[in-house]
């Protein structure tokens, strides 16, 4: 198979009967590439897609077999694509056009300044629509994933939020006292402790028992609440 060089391809003196007789139409490529590409996204997304773009001064054989259209990267997705356009029959040519995608979807914006380890609720964004193939990876279209999270840094009002702008809250301070909870389920027994350090939902954190004075190792639970199952 050969690609065409488009330079050779513009044959400016070519008469407009010989043209539509001897020359594939441009218009029927445009067509087949748009065709290819809206089959290629999911039917379920909003999306914005720009004409193919191919040269009006190129003129190919006129094709006797359906056109085979491919992307070039094997998929299709969000941003510029480049898509093949490929003749199988006795002329065998190939070109390749660009078609951009916008993907638009409900993502998270920020409506309520956030600063380090402010706990994030619902007042702190609204969900808008927006062109994602502008995002960088990471961004959040799901309020659950944010609710109750504690902000890793100071993001402005009308930021987009990603998975870097949170973390699981601290529950457990480094020295503050604790409930420790050990036993079993069903019969469990509360003692006093201190936090050796700090700790998140389901962390295993260092515990000093207060009457004892024994360190322990066990898993945060709640706020100011840790416990040691034994088995």
């Amino acid at each position: 198979m050969k690609i065409i060089n488009l330079s050779f391809c513009l044959l400016l003196f070519a008469s407009p009967l010989t043209e539509s007789a001897s020359f594939q139409s441009l218009p029927a490529m445009q067509d087949a590439v748009q065709n290819f590409v809206q089959s290629s996204l999911d039917p379920a997304g909003q999306y914005q897609l720009s004409a193919a773009q191919i040269d009006p001064r190129l003129q190919l054989p006129n094709c006797t077999e359906n056109l085979q259209i491919f992307s070039q990267s094997g998929n299709v997705k969000p941003g510029r694509n480049t898509i093949g356009i490929s003749c199988p029959g006795a002329e065998n040519w190939t070109i390749y056009s660009t078609v951009a995608v916008k993907s638009f979807e409900a993502v998270l914006v920020l409506a309520k300044q956030l600063n380090r380890n402010d706990r994030i609720g619902p007042e702190h964004f609204t969900i808008e629509t927006r062109d994602a193939s502008m995002l960088q990876p990471g961004y959040l279209t799901d309020p659950n994933d944010i609710i109750d999270k504690q902000a890793t840094r100071f993001i402005p009002v009308g930021s987009v939020l990603y998975r870097s702008h949170y973390s699981e809250p601290t529950l457990v301070k480094r020295g503050e006292r604790v409930s420790i909870q050990s036993g079993k389920p069903g019969l469990l027994i509360t003692s006093t402790g201190v936090a050796m350090t700090d700790g998140i939902r389901g962390q295993r954190i260092s515990v000093k028992n207060v009457t004892s004075q024994r360190v322990i190792q066990a898993t945060v639970v709640n706020l100011g609440l840790v416990n040691v199952y034994l088995q």
